[in-house]
């Protein structure tokens, strides 16, 4: 300070005089740590050391000259000596100096100016030493990298392992044929992650920033990678701020700080030096009138400094110019992105569900095997007594036989298929998922915890009422789109004004009754929004479209927008008014204001406002405080004295609109003959007459209430965070039927974070003590005890909250931690720096495509389309990928069983293997792997969303699953076994194909062909149950025999393949395999569809009792009001049920907003998108939710 350099150091010990008895040398230790410069101190040796001499040692350590009590005198401060000390230490900020350090200070450290930037050697030179303007980001995988990970799996293991005592025992076409399943299954995954990974940096190529600097003073567009530290960078609205940078000129400037803060409020900025303080005031509850946001500014932790913009926001107002202090990970956002280390997720719920049936299937096989071989040598049955190889060894051929039909080496192939085909759908559905396993997680997950701006609701203020004295008026539309209508309601009922709402809207526009309000609005504001050309990126093309794109602050923008649906335009209005002074908003005044010359062209929008004046002030702000300001009122085109009467009545309805979680700005007026000699705020904002009102409301997305309902319906809870206060909040949860309207309870789900948080920073205190081992014996039982107490106190905060109001980034982790220790598989959304530790520990972290890119490489997957909706689908989609591999699971393992215990009954009955190694081999990679795949690309069941979420304790085969494998295992077997005896009868006429008078040629040969009929009836009997395994309990031909395309292709091929290598010559040969007679092919064709409608027969059962039925969720009841309203829209009347997909229809629902018949859809538009609808869902509409 004053061009000194200060050093604080702080000490403190666990005990007075507390010693380490080490065995090293007393004095100082070091110990490297977090950031770089940064150390732990530590007093180590066998002598206690008081505070003096241990600051002693720390000063000698620290500066290298040698100090004691003599030289450096040491004093007690008193009370009030300390609290000087600490009212001085307010004016250091010692995590980021350059930002509170004087200016010319700043300047000259940098090498910069405020004028002509720093030069373009000085840049060069300074990009040498601080590298690119980037966050730290793990290098994306190589393709090598991802390839080796497919092989961490104990399937895959198993599969490896057999293939290693095959090729051992030279069976190279069993050993090579495992080898190439494998490598073909790990081709596979590595390819799909490394195309999500690519996606990903797509995006980020997409939304990469740019900045204007001037550098050897000249403006000059420039890479936001190349900006270095002294880079003087120019500030306008809508600009993206590349790094953290200190403002040197500011104009009205504005800046968003969502990412970082997680407040959506607009932060203005200043050229002063300021230091962020923590007001200690009492918290209140919630505000009910519409100053509850701005009155809590107040009372809010200033978690920034205003006099600089940081890495990652945006100006939303205004325009300015700044030193560059700070770049990569020395910025704000970098600081930040380094706290994401040590979190962690866990394993994907499918994983552990398949490692643990790897684990039991490999258990048994080698069980099986190994009794198989202890029986074969010790009684001499199984071999084949004409081999010229020992009977040991050829036992132990047929273990290993055994142990490779037991391990399907389809399935790691099927589940990699099944959930990179899962990976492509979401990506179409606007997800992009980057690790495979997350595709399933999705469908097991029980909670959704969303953020409610951009995600619930569209992100764009909307105005949706206005309000002069005497009237209100509905506004339609939403977003940026000017089209819509205005036209009066009634205050009391919100209902329409009878009469067409076309004409309506036509004499609203005729009459100009509401041009004063929109116009003062529109005038006295910096906001613009225009059709402008937006690149975004569809199906993996980029392209670009015509968008309304806003700048500047964001109700600002919506009152744009209300005024131009009045048909005023800013353009137009400038030549009947000059802007010539302005008072810029105030936290203080909660208002800005404008002073205006008027044209000399009479008959301008204000009327007989504007008469013998020839200067117009405009202030607009809290509607309190301007109207506070008031002395008049215009109503009618006259100007009438206000009364305190009439000020109450004003504010009654600015309560009214409040309560509706709408955001309400009053807007007044005031002329002068002349131009005033003050243009202040005192002059300007008093003595006004009050025009009235305008209403804005960031909507709720149309499709949000249907996806919210049908999660609902889905046994998926969604909880809503956010950073609006109680009032807010809760209106807004019961817009989009989070919370049902008019329900008592609601008060006791929503709640504010202040009490959690408390809880929340004792608990990661107390974890972190315990972590580091500094409490040991009774106080760390101690500390556990209140660990666990507080935990079990969150807990229940948690089971009853469903809208957590006040959030700041810090909680959502509390709160996604306490779902999880619930059991609950969490997924939790966010876009901002501050989310990605809590994106990185919920089960599934889900960012916003528009978010921040240490967000999104945090999360599993990225909302391109940033909608809640896409997260319900995303679900469905999981669901839809987890019954498929059940499936397939359940297919595979039947047919595999079946197989080892044909091989075992026949070895214990005395007869040669009915298959031979590499039959085995063929049949698991032609019958089960082709088939298995197409039962992976399987459409969803009907239902699949009624039904509640999967526990994660639930094993991947339930008791349906058990029994059915059960069942087909016994008639296979046994039909399989029947087939062999009687082909070896047929062939050699004896049961166990050992005819003495037969040569041994003879034997043989009928043997090969009675292992001919059991392939080919295992693959008949197998390719037609794979049609009937495509449900568990639903009939084939309800679903569509031939419904799944993929099914028809897999069992054209298995067939083809089959009787190619049971005909062709050379492949008899080495698949050990002959030709059939006419009535050999007889029996296999007639007990090929046994097992089928064995199948078909069961489900018939199943059916009837109920057995293995999951329980479905209660549908909702359609809440009355909106019922109504829709069919008003509809243009029907009478009862019946309204389809739920026409809910996502009703735009602006949440403000009690529904379209004019001049906009509103007609009835064949709002059908066809049903129909549509119900096309995309799999043929499955929910009516009644």
């Amino acid at each position: 300070r004053d061009g000194q350099r200060y050093l604080a150091v702080c000490l403190r010990s666990p005990q007075p005089y507390h010693t380490h008895p080490m065995s090293e040398t007393p004095g100082i230790k070091r110990t490297k740590s977090s950031p770089s410069d940064s150390y732990s101190l530590r007093h180590s040796g066998g002598r206690a050391m008081s505070t003096k001499n241990l600051f002693f040692a720390v000063h000698e350590w620290a500066t290298g000259t040698a100090v004691s009590e003599e030289t450096m005198p040491l004093k007690s401060l008193s009370t009030e000596e300390m609290r000087a000390l600490k009212e001085e230490m307010k004016n250091y900020d010692i995590s980021n100096p350059l930002a509170q350090k004087p200016l010319h200070m700043v300047l000259s450290e940098l090498k910069t100016s405020t004028e002509h930037g720093i030069s373009s050697a000085r840049a060069q030179e300074a990009l040498d030493i601080h590298g690119k303007n980037e966050l730290d980001s793990d290098p994306p995988p190589h393709f090598c990298m991802l390839f080796a990970e497919q092989f961490n799996d104990i399937l895959v293991i198993m599969l490896i392992g057999a293939c290693i005592v095959s090729l051992s025992l030279g069976q190279y076409a069993a050993g090579t044929t495992i080898v190439i399943i494998v490598m073909f299954n790990a081709i596979l995954g590595a390819i799909q992650e490394h195309g999500a990974g690519a996606a990903m940096d797509a995006l980020a190529a997409l939304q990469s920033s740019t900045a204007s600097v001037i550098r050897d003073g000249n403006l000059q567009k420039i890479d936001g990678s190349l900006v270095v530290p002294g880079d003087l960078v120019v500030f306008n609205t809508g600009d993206s701020v590349v790094a953290d940078t200190r403002m040197t000129e500011v104009q009205d400037l504005e800046a968003n700080e969502a990412s970082l803060t997680g407040e959506s409020e607009s932060v203005r900025k200043q050229v002063e030096v300021s230091v962020p303080k923590k007001n200690n005031k009492k918290e209140t509850s919630a505000p009910s009138d519409a100053e509850a946001k701005e009155e809590g500014k107040e009372e809010e932790e200033q978690l920034t400094l205003s006099n600089v913009v940081y890495m990652g926001t945006e100006v939303t107002n205004g325009k300015g110019k700044g030193i560059v202090i700070h770049t990569g990970m020395t910025t704000k956002m970098g600081l930040l992105a380094e706290r994401l280390k040590n979190v962690d997720a866990g394993a994907s719920p499918l994983k552990g569900k398949l490692g643990k049936l790897g684990v039991r299937l490999g258990l048994a096989s080698l069980s099986v095997s190994i009794i198989i071989f202890i029986v074969g040598v010790s009684t001499g049955r199984g071999g084949d007594p004409t081999s010229g190889d020992p009977l040991w060894l050829q036992m132990l051929l047929i273990a290993v036989s055994l142990t490779v039909a037991a391990v399907p080496e389809g399935l790691p192939v099927c589940v990699t298929l099944c959930l990179a085909n899962g990976m492509q759908n979401m990506t179409k559905k606007q997800a992009l998922v980057r690790k495979l396993a997350s595709v399933e997680t999705l469908g097991s997950t029980t909670i959704i915890c969303t953020d409610k701006t951009g995600t619930l609701t569209c992100g764009k203020m909307t105005t949706v009422r206005m309000w002069t004295p005497g009237q209100l008026y509905k506004v339609t539309g939403q977003g940026y789109n000017p089209e819509g209508a205005v036209f009066p309601v009634d205050e009391k009922t919100q209902s329409d004004i009878p009469g067409n709402a076309s004409e309506l809207y036509e004499q609203v526009k005729k009459s100009g009754v509401l041009k004063p309000v929109a116009g003062a609005f529109l005038l006295c504001s910096d906001a613009s929004v225009e059709l402008d050309d937006v690149e975004i990126k569809e199906g993996g093309v980029s392209k670009t479209v015509k968008q309304w794109v806003g700048k500047g602050n964001a109700t600002e923008r919506a009152l744009v927008v209300g005024a131009r649906k009045l048909g005023l335009e800013r353009k137009e209005l400038y030549s009947d008014f000059k802007e010539v002074a302005q008072n810029p908003f105030s936290s203080k005044r909660k208002m800005m204001s404008v002073l205006l010359q008027v044209s000399e062209a009479k008959g301008n929008m204000f009327g007989t406002m504007t008469n013998n004046t020839e200067y117009v002030a405009i202030a607009k702000g809290a509607p309190n405080r301007i109207i506070g300001r008031c002395s008049h009122y215009f109503q009618d085109g006259k100007v009438i004295p206000m009364s305190e009467e009439d000020k109450k009545n004003a504010l009654n309805s600015v309560n009214m609109l409040s309560s509706q979680a709408l955001r309400v700005l009053a807007v007044g007026i005031r002329g002068f003959p002349d131009h005033p000699d003050d243009t202040s705020d005192m002059v300007l904002e008093n003595h006004l007459v009050f025009l009235g009102l305008n209403a804005a409301i960031d909507p709720e997305r149309p499709e949000v209430t249907v996806a919210i309902a049908k999660a609902k319906g889905a046994g998926v809870e969604t909880v809503m965070i956010t950073g609006d206060y109680l009032a807010t909040a809760r209106a807004i949860a019961e817009n989009i039927g989070l919370l049902e309207k008019g329900n008592p309870k609601n008060e006791e789900m929503v709640m504010d974070c202040k009490g959690l948080r408390k809880l929340g920073t004792d608990i990661t205190n107390l974890e972190k003590a315990l972590r580091e081992g500094g409490l040991i014996g009774g106080k760390r039982k101690d500390a556990e005890r209140r660990l666990g107490d507080m935990h079990v106190e969150v807990d229940e905060i948690t089971k009853r909250t469903k809208v957590y109001a006040r959030a700041e980034p810090f909680d959502k982790i509390t709160i996604v931690e306490s779902y999880k220790r619930q059991g609950h598989v969490a997924c939790m959304t966010g876009d901002g720096v501050n989310d990605a530790a809590a994106l990185q520990g919920a089960n599934i972290g889900v960012a916003m495509g528009s978010g921040t890119d240490v967000a999104k490489g945090a999360a599993d997957m990225v909302l391109l389309d940033d909608s809640f909706a896409t997260i319900v689908a995303a679900i469905e989609e999981g669901r839809k990928i987890y019954a498929n591999i059940t499936k397939f699971v359940f297919f595979l393992l039947s047919t595999n069983v079946a197989e080892v215990f044909l091989i075992l009954i026949a070895l214990l009955m005395g007869l040669q293997s009915p298959l031979a190694p590499i039959q085995i081999l063929w049949l698991n990679l032609c019958t089960d792997g082709a088939p298995a795949v197409a039962l992976a690309l399987e459409r969803a069941e009907p239902g699949i969303m009624d039904e509640g979420p999967r526990p994660l304790t639930e094993p991947i085969l339930e008791k349906i699953q058990l029994t059915g494998i059960t069942i087909q295992t016994f008639f296979e077997t046994a039909f399989c076994l029947i087939t062999y005896i009687v082909g070896l009868l047929w062939n050699t006429e004896s049961w166990n194909g050992n005819n003495p008078h037969r040569t041994d040629d003879e034997n043989k040969s009928g043997i090969r062909r009675a292992q001919t009929m059991v392939i080919y009836l295992i693959v008949f009997l197998e390719l037609l149950r794979a049609y009937t395994s495509r449900a568990l309990r639903t009939s084939v031909f309800s679903m569509g025999v031939f419904s799944n395309t993929a099914m028809q292709y897999a069992v054209f091929v298995s067939v083809g393949a089959t009787l190619f290598v049971g005909n062709v010559p050379v492949i008899q040969e080495i698949f050990s395999m002959t030709y059939l007679s006419g009535r050999e092919w007889g029996l296999v064709l007639g007990l090929t569809p046994i097992c089928a409608i064995i199948d078909e027969i069961t489900k018939v059962v199943y059916r009837a009792t109920g057995f293995g039925e999951r329980p479905k969720i209660a549908k909702l009841e359609l809440n009355k009001q909106l019922s109504i309203e829709i069919k008003e829209r509809l243009g029907e009347s009478g009862g019946g049920s309204v389809p739920l997909e026409v809910i996502g229809n009703n735009e602006n629902r949440s403000q009690g907003v529904s379209r004019s018949p001049t906009v509103a859809p007609d009835v064949d538009t709002i059908r066809r998108s049903t129909r549509e609808t119900r096309k995309d869902s799999g043929g499955e509409i929910v009516d009644n939710v």
